[in-house]
C-alpha cells in the first residue's frame, strides 16, 4: 500500500488551510483548493479500490433495516475483508475505519458514511497535516470544528460523486470552479 498519497497534496493542503483560516475569521472562502485536494488524493490513489464493495455492504444493510442489528458483526468483518482483498492504498484503510465506525453506530446510509470519509480526508490533508498551524492561526483547538464545518459542503459534494460512481478515479469537483468571469477573485480573497 502506498502511504505517501497525502504527500501529493502538501502544498495544496497548506494553501487550503490558509483559506480556511481566513474563512473562520469571517473572510470569503472559495472551496476550489479543498475540492482540488480531494481530486488529487483520489486520482493519485487510482480510485478507492474497496469502495464499490463497501458501498454494496451499506446498501445491503440499508435494504434490510429490521435485520441490520443482527448483521452488524458480519458487516464489520465484510468491510475489513473488502479492504484487505482490494490491496489498495491508505485511502482504503481510512475508508475501512470510517465504515466500521458507522456500522457500529448503527448508521447504514452510504452517503452519510461517505461524507464522513471525505471530511476525514480533508481534515488529514488540510487541517491536521499542518503541524499545529491552524491551532495557532485559529486561536486554539476548539475552532477546528468550525473549520471542519466550512469544509463539510465540499465533503458532501464528493460523497455524492462517490456514491453515484464508487469506482471513480476522478470526481470532477473542480469543474464548476473553472469558469472565470469578470468578477472572479483569482487570489482567493488574499490582499
Amino acid at each position: 500500500m502506498d502511504g505517501d498519497i497525502f504527500g501529493h497534496v502538501s502544498k495544496l493542503g497548506r494553501d487550503a488551510a490558509e483559506g480556511v483560516a481566513r474563512a473562520v475569521h469571517g473572510e470569503s472562502w472559495d472551496p476550489f483548493l479543498a475540492a482540488r485536494c480531494l481530486e488529487v488524493l483520489i486520482s493519485k490513489a487510482d480510485g478507492i479500490k474497496a469502495l464499490p464493495a463497501v458501498v454494496d455492504i451499506f446498501r445491503g444493510l440499508q435494504s434490510a433495516p429490521l435485520l441490520a442489528p443482527t448483521m452488524i458483526e458480519r458487516a464489520v468483518e465484510s468491510v475489513g475483508d473488502a479492504v484487505r482483498s482490494a490491496k489498495g492504498t491508505i485511502l482504503d484503510l481510512l475508508l475501512r475505519s470510517v465504515a466500521q465506525r458507522s456500522i457500529l453506530r448503527g448508521e447504514h446510509e452510504p452517503h452519510r458514511m461517505l461524507k464522513q470519509f471525505c471530511v476525514e480526508l480533508l481534515d488529514r490533508a488540510i487541517l491536521s497535516g499542518r503541524a499545529g498551524f491552524l491551532e495557532l492561526e485559529l486561536g486554539g483547538r476548539a475552532r477546528l470544528n468550525e473549520a471542519l464545518s466550512i469544509l463539510a459542503p465540499v465533503a458532501a459534494q464528493a460523497a455524492e460523486c462517490l456514491e453515484a460512481r464508487p469506482d471513480a478515479k476522478r470526481l470532477g469537483l473542480t469543474r464548476q470552479h473553472a469558469q472565470l468571469e469578470a468578477d472572479t477573485d483569482l487570489l482567493g480573497g488574499a490582499p
